[in-house]
């Protein structure tokens, strides 16, 4: 980016908006540079808690919800500043809906626990445990 008052050529607009569409396609955000990158690696070294967030925060970051809550999070954002009140009602409606409907009604309980056991990065977690464990038994 350019720190001079002259406006951008068409070509600089545009490399600078693929270069933002692939760091978006990537998932390069702020916190994922944070973290040394889009990619965690699980420090099996680390504490039982420690080893459980960073599990959490890698399934995260593999899940569609997380490129969908990406791509509408701008969106949510500006339409809030426009039209608040619009946004409460909204929000209001399907807080309603979800307690008249019960959803959570629909999916039974060892289907989630099965579904989240399913996940690589769960199986990577127990893995992880057993051979710290195992180390740790070892050394005494």
């Amino acid at each position: 980016m350019t720190t001079e008052l002259s406006p951008l050529s068409p070509r600089e607009r545009l490399a600078m908006t693929r270069q933002a569409l692939v760091r978006q396609m990537n998932h390069d955000t702020s916190t994922a540079i944070e973290q040394g990158g889009s990619d965690v690696e699980i420090d099996a070294s680390a504490s039982t808690w420690s080893l459980v967030k960073q599990t959490a925060l890698s399934w995260w970051q593999g899940h569609p919800a997380s490129l969908a809550l990406d791509f509408a999070q701008p969106r949510m954002q500006r339409f809030a500043q426009e039209q608040p009140l619009k946004l409460l009602g909204i929000s209001a409606g399907l807080g309603a809906a979800t307690v008249l409907l019960r959803p959570w009604r629909l999916v039974s309980l060892t289907g989630l626990v099965f579904a989240a056991l399913k996940s690589s990065e769960v199986t990577g977690l127990a893995s992880s445990l057993l051979a710290s464990r195992s180390r740790n038994d070892r050394l005494r």
